[in-house]
């Protein structure tokens, strides 16, 4: 008899992804790109619900090559956020999908009808803000919302209606949603109902199955914000370990008490509270990075691992003196700032590509350092497990290290989004018997990178983590 398999898609900002995983250890997975667009005269971040779908199912088609579709129990999803798309009743796009990194809905709320907010008070990207302006939008274009029974889903959620037929949020999701004008508003009426990651929100069509070549009637779990799913698939069930998620951005995810931070909000895994810290561009910003001081190895190479080794061998800790701000796309953590941007201070004639590169890997390891400073308040991590594209850097994770001063542990799925929705797959089949399970059998490290004890490095870190402050410090008083 074949070995259960459970199949897991994600949804991300740059990358859809799918995987096979089976109790025999077998493992699988397919990549295709996200493209994001930017609207004519916009600002925008948006993505083609068409093509994500396609990518979806030639993703599927190259996982499910050569598998038993009997063996097949269940599918969970992942997607990031807060991002929305609008669809009818009939579960026809009615909008593209407007991602987090879209600056219009939450501008639109600034300057909503109770007047512009201080930029201590941005709230940055959200669920309600993109609703609400997703609400405008379609009336302005002459969409009747009810008569058409308007839905605005999240991406992942819009793959689980092609795959289902049926409309859902999870529950987690909907956690987040704290900040609704007073008295509510109308998009509110837009939100599907919501159901808990782990239960299956309905299962695979026969239109569907022929799609992706997943059987007929397998269960599909509701799943749940890439992040939170992240978390879960680097085994984050319990406090004391975080995750370190970097993809496009990097999200700091740790388990917490239940009421002793209020910014935290329902786990994917039962009964527990997650606290979510997001640096908005970090793996972005070493894609420009390189873009920017090594053309050559942006245009001739997909794989940067070396690269990146390298450049971080010719520049020392500090890189000269260089200090990069992450904020490109704005801030989101400790505190929510979207006219923050990015910076590069510093610069000499002396500074050299390796120096760039390095600076910037070292201002997204300060960036963290910070918010697990101020949003924790000096609560111990015994190690950070990391996932995402990031944790293919050898060089990165030494570094980050270095810079928490915790250990930082690569699991041998990187994918943490792929593994956490297989896990919620299996525990909505009954293939595990709940979320513990689930990360017992599927969690596995895979390497260990221990903080440096040389004084010269850690004094070179902790000089270059203090001038990031002061620096972010000092710019805060032109993000207005």
């Amino acid at each position: 008899m074949a070995s259960p398999a459970l199949v897991g898609i994600d949804i991300g900002s740059s990358a859809v992804k799918a995987c096979v995983w089976r109790a025999d250890g077998y493992y699988r997975a397919a990549f295709r790109s996200a493209w994001v667009v930017r609207p004519e005269d916009s600002a925008g971040a948006e993505q083609d619900p068409d093509r994500i779908w396609a990518a979806v199912i030639e993703c599927l088609d190259e996982v499910m090559d050569g598998q038993d579709p009997v063996a097949v129990r269940g599918v969970g999803l992942s997607g990031h956020g807060p991002s929305l798309i609008a669809v009818d009743g009939y579960g026809r796009a009615l909008s593209n999908i407007i991602t987090w990194m879209d600056p219009r809905p939450a501008q639109a709320w600034e300057a909503g009808p109770s007047g512009p907010m201080r930029p201590s008070e941005l709230a940055g990207p959200s669920f309600e803000a993109t609703a609400v302006w997703l609400h405008r939008k379609l009336l302005e274009d002459g969409h009747d919302l009810a008569g058409e029974a308007v839905r605005v889903l999240q991406p992942k959620d819009y793959v689980g209606l092609r795959l289902t037929g049926n409309a859902w949020m999870d529950r987690p999701a909907a956690s987040c949603m704290l900040s609704w004008p007073a008295g509510g508003h109308p998009a509110q009426g837009l939100l599907p109902p919501t159901v808990d990651p782990w239960q299956s929100a309905g299962t695979v069509s026969a239109v569907a199955g022929g799609e992706t070549r997943l059987p007929e009637g397998t269960p599909v779990a509701a799943g749940g914000i890439d992040a939170f799913i992240e978390a879960l698939g680097a085994g984050i069930v319990e406090p004391g370990v975080a995750c370190d998620s970097t993809g496009t951005s990097t999200c700091v995810a740790v388990v917490v008490p239940d009421g002793l931070n209020p910014l935290a909000v329902q786990h994917v895994a039962p009964g527990r509270s997650l606290l979510v810290m997001p640096v908005s561009s970090s793996g972005g910003a070493l894609a420009w990075a390189i873009s920017t001081a090594m053309p050559d190895v942006f245009r001739g190479q997909t794989d940067w691992t070396e690269p990146v080794r390298e450049a971080v061998g010719r520049s020392a800790p500090g890189a000269g003196g260089l200090t990069f701000i992450p904020h490109m796309t704005g801030r989101r953590s400790p505190t929510s700032n979207p006219l923050a941007r990015g910076a590069l201070v510093g610069l000499s004639l002396g500074h050299t590509p390796s120096d760039i590169v390095r600076s910037v890997l070292e201002g997204c390891a300060y960036a963290m350092r910070e918010c697990v400073q101020v949003c924790l308040g000096g609560v111990a991590i015994s190690e950070f497990r990391a996932v995402g594209s990031g944790a293919r850097h050898d060089a990165w994770l030494q570094m980050k290290a270095d810079i928490l001063q915790a250990p930082v542990v690569r699991m041998r799925v990187c994918e943490g989004a792929l593994a956490g929705a297989v896990i919620l797959a299996g525990v909505a089949t009954g293939v595990f018997k709940d979320v513990d399970a689930g990360v017992e059998a599927v969690v596995q490290p895979d390497a260990r990178f221990e903080p440096s004890r040389d004084p010269l490095f850690c004094g070179a870190y902790e000089d270059a983590f203090g001038r990031f402050r002061r620096v972010e410090e000092a710019l805060e008083r032109i993000w207005v």
